[in-house]
């Protein structure tokens, strides 16, 4: 008798891949890009490269999320009288941190954009008061007159400024919770015009 061969299953056929093929790179997401571009003009120092400031304020209008993880202008102004005041990583750290704080009572991540200029006001102008205060306690320590009447006196700027920011706010808060009012003009029979007003989310 004849012995059965035994069916084997063909054997799949694997393509041959080119392993010279340069595969492309994904581009880049708009934080690594910010990344790159931040970390170029941070080596470049004082003197950046035009195309890259233009790249940069490109990607930032496009992608305005991206500004925390760098800075705003007020960001940046706050930062300097930080830097200037306290003297160690931990104490600049906690003046950081209330900062946010104040922002955060106010409201600042869920306000309109219009308001927010007001907070960032007012936050700026509350920590130039206390750097004053900082600045002056010194002077009045050192027993230095004119030192001491430079600092009072921007005390009192200061103290009038974040005055100032914090009636705008107010004010803006307060046109904001008006509803806008309509007017109509009614013609009885007589001929005689009847102004009714109301308000419009009635």
């Amino acid at each position: 008798m004849e012995k059965k061969k035994k069916l084997t299953a063909p054997k799949a056929i694997v393509p041959k891949t080119n392993k010279s093929a340069i595969v492309p790179k994904p581009n880049p997401s708009p934080k690594e890009q910010f990344d790159q571009l931040h970390d170029k003009m941070k080596n470049a120092g004082e003197n950046p490269k035009f195309a890259d400031l233009t790249a940069m304020r490109q990607l930032l209008l496009a992608s305005p999320e991206l500004l925390p993880f760098g800075w705003t202008i007020h960001d940046s102004l706050r930062m300097q009288m930080i830097e200037s005041t306290s003297c160690t990583g931990a104490s600049k750290a906690l003046m950081m941190a209330e900062v946010d704080l104040w922002l955060r009572e106010l409201g600042y991540e869920s306000a309109p954009p219009l308001e927010r200029i007001h907070m960032d006001t007012i936050a700026t102008s509350r920590l130039r008061l206390l750097y004053a205060e900082f600045r002056l306690n010194a002077a009045i320590k050192d027993g230095r007159i004119s030192v001491m009447e430079h600092y009072d006196q921007m005390l009192t700027f200061a103290q009038t400024r974040l005055n100032k920011a914090v009636e705008s706010l107010s004010r803006i808060r307060l046109l904001a919770t008006r509803a806008p009012v309509f007017q109509v003009n009614l013609a009885t029979q007589g001929g005689q015009q009847i102004n009714v007003a109301g308000d419009i989310t009635n």
